[in-house]
């Protein structure tokens, strides 16, 4: 990848990211979006336990659902600091 090549990569990777922090902001700001987080989380076992005695699959299948409400709350919550720094450590590893 020639030099140029390398920073319009950065450059939409950057800007994609911008793109989707803002819209996770938006999107979990007011009284409605803080409600739909907040169900995310119950369902997505954030309270609970994800352990079914007996049942590695749906064990499994809860960690699944934990990891992504995990996600979602992360991108809800992260500051521009924050942002700034995970979008570096990424570049840092094109």
């Amino acid at each position: 990848m020639n030099p140029v090549e390398a920073f319009d990569l950065k450059r939409e990777l950057i800007m994609k990211r911008i793109f989707r922090h803002r819209s996770y902001a938006h999107v979990f700001a007011g009284k409605e979006g803080q409600e739909v987080l907040m169900h995310i989380l119950r369902e997505g076992f954030v309270f609970k336990s994800t352990f079914v005695a007996g049942d590695p699959n749906q064990t499994m299948l809860n960690e699944g659902s934990r990891r992504l409400a995990l996600s979602i709350l992360k991108m809800a919550r992260m500051n521009n600091e924050e942002q700034a720094q995970l979008l570096e450590q990424e570049l840092n590893n094109i």
